[in-house]
C-alpha cells in the first residue's frame, strides 16, 4: 500500500511568505507521493544479516555433520533472498514531490537513479489522465511531460489529481487577479 503526504504549508515558518519573501503572496504548495515502506534500507541490512547468518551456521553445522547437501541450498536461498531484498531496499526511497511555488510548478522525482527536477510554468501546465488504462496522471507543458503518482495506488492517485487541479485553479485565480 503506498501512502499520498500531504504537507500542510502553514506548519512552515515561511508558510506566511511567498517564494519572494513578502507578505502578501501565496505560501507554498507541497504534496509527497512516496510508496509506503516498512523498512528502511538499513533495517532490510540488519534483518538480511542475522537471517544469513542464522541460516549458514545451520547450514554449516548439517554439512559437519555428513549431509553436505544442505549447504549449497542455503547459499542459493540466501543469495536469492539478497537479491530480492537488494530490490526492495533500492526503491524504498523513490518518491515524487510536485509543489507550486509562485508562478511555477516544480515536479522531483526521486529515483534509486538519480533525482530529476522538473520546472513547469503555472499558467501553461495541465494536467491529465493517460496510459493504457487511463489511470496515469500527466503534468504536461508543451512536450515536456511527467508521470506524477506513480508511487501511489490509482485511488491515491486521483485523490491527489483532484487536489492539485484544484490548488492550481485557485493559485492561477490568485494570480490574474494581481494582474
Amino acid at each position: 500500500m503506498a501512502q499520498f503526504t500531504r504537507l500542510d504549508p502553514r506548519s512552515t515558518p515561511a508558510a506566511h511568505r511567498g517564494p519572494s519573501g513578502d507578505a502578501g503572496a501565496p505560501a507554498a504548495r507541497q504534496w509527497t507521493l512516496k510508496r509506503n515502506c516498512s523498512l528502511s534500507p538499513r533495517q532490510v541490512l540488519a534483518i538480511y544479516g542475522s537471517l544469513t547468518t542464522l541460516s549458514l551456521t545451520f547450514a554449516t553445522l548439517f554439512a559437519w555433520k555428513g549431509l553436505w547437501m544442505v549447504l549449497p541450498f542455503s547459499v542459493l536461498e540466501n543469495g536469492l533472498l539478497g537479491a530480492a531484498l537488494l530490490y526492495y531496499a533500492r526503491h524504498a526511497l523513490d518518491r515524487e514531490t510536485v509543489r507550486i511555488e509562485g508562478d511555477r510548478v516544480v515536479v522531483e522525482v526521486l529515483r534509486s537513479e538519480g533525482t530529476t527536477r522538473h520546472d513547469f510554468n503555472l499558467g501553461w501546465v495541465h494536467g491529465h489522465w493517460g496510459g493504457r488504462r487511463g489511470d496515469t496522471f500527466w503534468l504536461q507543458q508543451g512536450a515536456d511531460k511527467v508521470a506524477v503518482g506513480t508511487q501511489v495506488g490509482v485511488a491515491q492517485r486521483r485523490a491527489f489529481a483532484a487536489e492539485f487541479q484544484r490548488a492550481l485553479r485557485r493559485r492561477r485565480a490568485g494570480f490574474t487577479e494581481r494582474i
